[in-house]
């Protein structure tokens, strides 16, 4: 009995052995594996550092007047200002949603809700500051497209979020709360201003 006759398993005298076509045996077309490195782990980690600080002081500044900043209730009257209508509900949920994603993101914890979060915040910044001029906007710019590649990349492998769902299909997650994100920020513009 030769070599390979040993690997298969005897057929029945009813049973046709299966067609193969000219192949021997079936193997499973080989795909490039992507293999993510520690420099972009580490890179990750920095983008999120950076964003979840920045982003972190000044929901602290506008939530509980920390940094410098002057609490919830200047908060609101600055939301009244620009023609938000509800403030006294409103600058509580933003400087929540702003404080609390930023600590998330750099935790690495709940990564795609929390950079939603941050989006939606700093979203709604860039509108109001539109017609400044780019040196107005060009922070919160630079602090909503972190929050992007943050949103679709993940949070990396130095993050809470590793054994999640959402850590291991980024681009589905991202994409979905991507969506809420700019629903949100329709919605805060169109509905509440």
């Amino acid at each position: 009995m030769s070599t390979f006759e040993t690997g298969l398993h005897h057929l029945d005298d009813d049973e046709e052995e299966p067609n193969y076509g000219s192949t021997l045996a079936y193997e499973e077309p080989s795909r490039p594996v992507a293999a993510w490195h520690g420099g972009a782990d580490l890179g990750l980690l920095g983008l999120r550092l950076m964003l979840g600080g920045l982003v972190g002081v000044h929901g602290a500044q506008r939530t509980f007047g920390w940094f410098g900043g002057h609490g919830l209730g200047d908060f609101a009257k600055s939301l009244q200002q620009a023609g938000f209508k509800y403030t006294d509900i409103l600058a509580p949920a933003l400087g929540y949603a702003e404080f609390g994603g930023a600590v998330l993101i750099v935790l690495g914890l709940f990564t795609p809700l929390a950079a939603a979060a941050v989006l939606t915040v700093v979203g709604n910044t860039i509108i109001l500051q539109w017609n400044g001029g780019l040196s107005e906007y060009e922070l919160a710019a630079a602090l909503a497209g972190a929050a992007f590649a943050v949103l679709f990349a993940g949070p990396g492998r130095i993050s809470l979020d590793r054994p999640t769902p959402w850590y291991r299909h980024a681009l589905a997650y991202g994409t979905s709360l991507f969506s809420v994100a700019v629903i949100a920020v329709a919605a805060l513009q169109l509905l509440l201003r």
